[in-house]
């Protein structure tokens, strides 16, 4: 073991892959992405999905549930978001003990299928003032959410970013709901270990039918960009956008799938069959970097417990013929070498390079 560092308290943070069908061709889509701010950036041209911090007192306020039911959402529509498995990663578990209607209680909402919907809709308009929500005349729990019109959108803005639980104020106030049901759970991703101030990410996908209009937060938003998957590849491998391993995974992920119709149907379809945590687990194989992701022959049984870089005593040729089942990244810089030759967990999509066929659904 090397590079030794203090345990991991990961901060919980929710992320939307946000898909709209591309102006110019209705079969194809693009992608929103955002570049930090060179204040929130922890590299140059850093580009993330819209997403942030689990704000406790804003998402997870039963306030949330209280307005829902007054705007007429039925208890069912709520417990259809959440998956009863036993395999659910911490991040997608109940965050308290009792019987099945874990999301109805007192003090707050137990069910993170919820909250971290709701951070994900909450943070998305702090972030480009996009307001993912529905009025009562479009509460139909569709597939595809809905963009609303926000009078007065930078003051209100203001008022989110500054205060997160100022989001059900201004739902009340233009008489809508987030729209959880046409977020699609997608993925989830932690930091690795030795990482001090690490986060651990629910990914949603959503979908919207052409592209909104956008207003940047300017502390946090250089520049926003809707571009296909391979596109957004591209820039990061000329060096134009700087992507964290997730981000590339789930590009890579998409690269194969044209119809914006067709990665609608997988998402949808694929959101009830839960999510495995990916946390990497970092090998230093005489100066190359790799980790491995969850089936790998060197992943380990409890990843959120190894909080230092592994030592293997080789290269990292012989670390790879050392395994027969492959889930795992080179990293340095940037993400290469991706390889996973075992089937997908959760019924999922395997990454692609730029150059491979498209996905087979």
């Amino acid at each position: 073991m090397s590079q030794a560092a203090s345990p991991t308290k990961w901060r919980t943070s929710a992320s939307v892959i946000l898909v709209s069908r591309d102006d110019g061709n209705n079969e194809d889509y693009k992608v929103l992405m955002l570049k930090r701010s060179d204040a929130t950036a922890i590299a140059v041209n850093q580009t993330v999905f819209p997403g942030g911090l689990l704000d406790s007192a804003a998402d997870e306020s039963v306030g949330w549930l209280q307005y829902l039911e007054e705007f007429g959402v039925p208890q069912e529509a709520l417990r259809r978001l959440v998956l009863i498995r036993d395999d659910r990663p911490a991040i997608l578990a109940p965050q308290g003990t009792g019987c099945y209607d874990r999301f109805f209680k007192r003090s707050h909402i137990w069910a993170r299928e919820i909250t971290l919907r709701l951070t994900a809709v909450r943070e998305c308009f702090e972030e480009v003032g996009l307001l993912l929500c529905r009025s009562r005349s479009q509460l139909d729990f569709g597939a595809v959410t809905c963009a609303q019109d926000v009078p007065d959108l930078d003051s209100w803005q203001r008022r989110v970013h500054n205060k997160p639980a100022e989001f059900l104020t201004l739902c009340r106030e233009l008489n809508v709901v987030p729209d959880l049901w046409a977020l699609h759970e997608w993925s989830a991703w932690a930091s690795p270990g030795f990482i001090r101030k690490g986060h651990e990410t629910a990914f949603f996908m959503a979908f919207v039918d052409k592209q909104p209009e956008l207003l940047e937060e300017p502390s946090e938003v250089k520049e926003t960009l809707w571009l296909t998957p391979v596109e957004l590849l591209r820039l990061a491998d000329l060096g134009n956008v700087w992507f964290m391993p997730p981000q590339v995974y789930e590009l890579s992920r998409l690269v194969g799938i044209k119809a914006y119709q067709s990665l609608l149907e997988f998402a949808t379809k694929r959101s009830g069959l839960g999510t495995t945590m990916f946390l990497p687990v970092g090998y230093n194989c005489q100066g190359s970097m790799v980790f491995v992701l969850p089936g790998d022959d060197f992943y380990v049984p409890e990843p959120h417990l190894v909080h230092e870089i592994i030592s293997f005593p080789g290269s990292e040729d012989e670390f790879r013929a050392r395994s027969k089942h492959l889930h795992r990244y080179t990293y340095g810089p940037g993400v290469r070498n991706l390889e996973l030759n075992i089937p997908p967990p959760n019924g999922h999509l395997k990454p692609l390079k730029f150059q491979a066929e498209r996905q087979k659904l």
